[in-house]
């Protein structure tokens, strides 16, 4: 869904985010704690993890799901190269008279997104969290597809719809309005810690 990152999309994915560095940090211990290895994405630290402590598969309260008319949960894992993960659940419209939607936790930063300057993108805050909508490419899906990333700590929660205008329950509604809807819907249920 996401045509960003998407393993079908990965060779863009160097030209988006320009270098990755590969930086060791810290040293080993008495306690025997071994040196960490983080990424770094255009200068940026990469967290080499997907932040934890939400579970987009588990933790979306069920009641948003049946209001969305949302099902068919499937597992959404996704890599990239230069160690940018994704981890959480796609849905479907029932019916199939609607949308699209993944939710996904990522190591990929608010501050990441916002330094790509993708197409129609706009900051905003949600529940008090960093966050940012954007769309990858202008032109005819301009208005089929749509993200919003939610600041988390080491990463972001990444809520993503897929909205042709040929569905014929939410066909004509903007993507990015569902995903901004979703997104606020969604992120007061991430623990305040995270």
């Amino acid at each position: 869904m996401n045509r960003l990152f998407r393993p079908g999309y990965v060779a863009i994915v160097p030209v988006l985010f320009g270098t990755v560095t590969l930086l060791g940090c810290g040293a080993a211990t008495e306690g025997g704690s071994a040196s960490t290895t983080t990424l770094s994405v255009n200068g940026i630290e990469l967290a080499e993890e997907v932040p934890s402590g939400f579970d987009p598969c588990t933790d979306i309260p069920s009641q948003i799901l049946t209001e969305e008319r949302l099902g068919s949960k499937r597992p959404d894992l996704t890599e990239a190269p230069g160690g940018v993960r994704w981890q959480g659940c796609d849905w479907v419209y029932l019916g199939g008279g609607g949308y699209a939607m993944s939710v996904r936790i990522t190591n990929l930063t608010v501050a990441m997104v916002r330094d790509r300057n993708l197409p129609d993108s706009g900051e905003l805050t949600i529940d008090g969290r960093e966050a940012i909508v954007w769309r990858q490419e202008a032109g005819r899906s301009t208005k089929d597809v749509c993200d919003v990333n939610v600041a988390v700590r080491g990463g972001s929660m990444e809520v993503n719809v897929v909205n042709p205008p040929s569905r014929r329950d939410t066909g004509h509604l903007d993507s990015c309005e569902i995903a901004r809807g979703l997104a606020a819907k969604i992120t007061p249920s991430i623990p305040e810690n995270l």
